[in-house]
């Protein structure tokens, strides 16, 4: 069976980026499984609770993006698998835990469209 592949946005540090203003920063170290405690797991669609993950590369490209358009934050990227589904929607999913695969290169690609905007 394939496996399936999603895609997480990171700051350089690969540290999670703290959107929707979420204190709980998380930090990932590559091809490692990251969980969550069992008492920070939620399901649901609360922001609390779980680790954002981008259904496809469309929806990884678009947040790296808006880091580095609004913030002027570069990021970096990774395909990533899943462990258990706890919320899920047409552009992102909420899991409990995560395995950085492979890193992806879309920096590129933002710096690109922001010398266009100009």
């Amino acid at each position: 069976m394939k496996e399936k592949i999603y895609y997480k946005v990171f700051t350089k540090e690969l540290k999670s980026l703290g959107l929707r203003k979420n204190p709980n920063i998380l930090t990932f170290i590559p091809q490692k499984w990251y969980y969550l405690e069992k008492d920070q797991i939620r399901e649901g669609v609360s922001d609390f609770g779980g680790i954002w993950v981008c259904r496809s590369i469309g929806g990884a490209n678009t947040l790296t993006n808006y880091m580095l358009n609004k913030h002027n934050i570069e990021t970096r990227a990774f395909i990533v698998l899943i462990d258990n589904i706890l919320y899920s929607n047409s552009y992102r999913l909420k899991t409990n835990g995560i395995y950085l695969k492979e890193e992806i290169n879309l920096l590129d690609t933002a710096k690109n469209k922001i010398l266009y905007k100009q």
